[in-house]
């Protein structure tokens, strides 16, 4: 739990090797406005549709997905600024191949499905290996289940 640069109240953060991650994005790319994004936490997502899809990604048993993983705090939706993770499902690992910022056109109907068919790739972020069960562990604040 951290309070990020823009949020009122603390919130599951992801962390990367000690970092809040819109911190490791903001410390790459220090022009980029990544310094405040929070997680696509579920509860924080306005629309219910949003907070469904954003679970469909990340409970998809696909061997690849493009999984939401930050976004603005302003408004806590996918039309805003979305960070996003090419994710490969291996035996007890979860890869996050590469991550970028989703440029997709998602158009006036909100077509969410869509998140991940255009992404500006951010190439200095390295491959991130994770051990599986302490991923779904670690990141159930996150994506928690929509009642």
């Amino acid at each position: 739990m951290f309070k990020s640069k823009y949020a009122s109240t603390e919130h599951p953060t992801i962390i990367i090797d000690g970092v809040p991650f819109d911190l490791y994005l903001h410390n790459l790319y220090p022009d980029n406005l990544f310094l405040g994004l929070v997680p696509t936490i579920t509860d924080w997502i306005h629309m219910k549709e949003e907070a469904i899809f954003v679970l469909s990604r990340f409970h998809s048993e696909q061997e690849t997905v493009i999984l939401p993983i930050l976004m603005c705090p302003d408004d806590c939706d996918l039309i805003c600024t979305v960070i996003v993770a090419e994710v490969i499902i291996n035996n007890n690992q979860i890869i996050w191949k590469r991550v970028g910022t989703d440029i997709s056109n998602l158009g006036l109907t909100s077509q969410y499905e869509l998140i991940g068919t255009e992404v500006n790739w951010l190439n200095s972020v390295p491959e991130m290996i994770f051990d599986k069960n302490t991923y779904l562990e670690n990141l159930k604040l996150i994506y928690k289940p929509i009642e």
